[in-house]
């Protein structure tokens, strides 16, 4: 599947929109509950295993592929690497940090699919020139 251009880019107006009307931090807030409510949907399925590095990988892979994005993920017991090479969020660079837009929906992912035990931190990222987003996912 190609990258899915208006399902991001819906993403991406009503950020702005946000933003434009009540400032940045009510813009991610409610970004990150959108996020919240659509992604905690698509992860309800049967055979997941919740705190499973290997069950996020696959898991999320399969999602994130389904939507155009292409990713890569790398599971251990303990640790993830999550490798977007393709920016779900183009429109945005410049407008908002990218750590703070990729909390809305990493910070959720990590604690719905893997649980408290679970933190990530970014290594890499797309809009500071590198060639993909990195991040990296770690059991506490």
């Amino acid at each position: 599947m190609e990258y899915n251009a208006p399902f991001f880019g819906l993403h991406e107006v009503y950020f702005l929109v946000l933003k434009e009307e009540k400032g940045e931090r009510f813009a991610l807030e409610m970004m990150q509950r959108v996020m919240e409510r659509t992604l905690g949907k698509s992860y309800t399925f049967s055979g997941f295993k919740k705190g499973d590095a290997h069950s996020f990988a696959r898991a999320v892979q399969a999602r994130d592929e389904a939507v155009g994005l292409k990713v890569e993920l790398e599971a251990t017991d303990s640790k993830i690497v999550y490798r977007f090479l393709t920016d779900p969020f183009p429109n945005l660079k410049g407008q908002v940090d990218a750590e703070k837009l990729d909390a809305t929906f990493m910070r959720f992912k990590v604690e719905f699919l893997l649980g408290k035990g679970w933190s990530y931190h970014t290594a890499k990222h797309l809009w500071n020139g590198d060639k993909f987003t990195e991040h990296v996912i770690e059991k506490k």
